[in-house]
């Protein structure tokens, strides 16, 4: 879980969450759309930051490489600049819901290089 600025480069950012993926999207899918479908949240699938092989070490490296489900959440760091909104997004979370949003079984996932 990171966080992300409101403004980046003299431009506002819209969302206020985003949930970032490379290869394996087994977790990204379901979190995309159980946070959708809270339907007050902008979402970003990839956003404000892309994963690719060469742009991120955590997702490939420790996650997929190694089988494992990952995915990276951002999260907009005016919305947990203070401990009430710090407090309300775990309380948020679908990742607590029922029922589970991840599948249990890893997989592999194909490698580049």
């Amino acid at each position: 879980m990171h966080t992300f600025t409101p403004v980046f480069l003299d431009t506002a950012r819209p969302w206020h969450v985003g949930v970032l993926s490379n290869r394996d999207r087994r977790v990204a899918e379901p979190l995309l759309r159980a946070l959708r479908a809270e339907g007050d949240l902008v979402v970003g699938d990839n956003e404000p930051y892309a994963v690719t092989d060469d742009s991120d070490f955590s997702i490939n490296h420790h996650g997929e490489r190694r089988g494992l489900l990952c995915v990276e959440l951002e999260i907009r760091q005016d919305l947990v600049s203070d401990e009430a909104g710090q407090r309300a997004w775990p309380s948020a979370s679908p990742a607590s819901s029922s029922p589970p949003l991840i599948p249990s079984r890893p997989v592999n996932t194909p490698q580049s290089g």
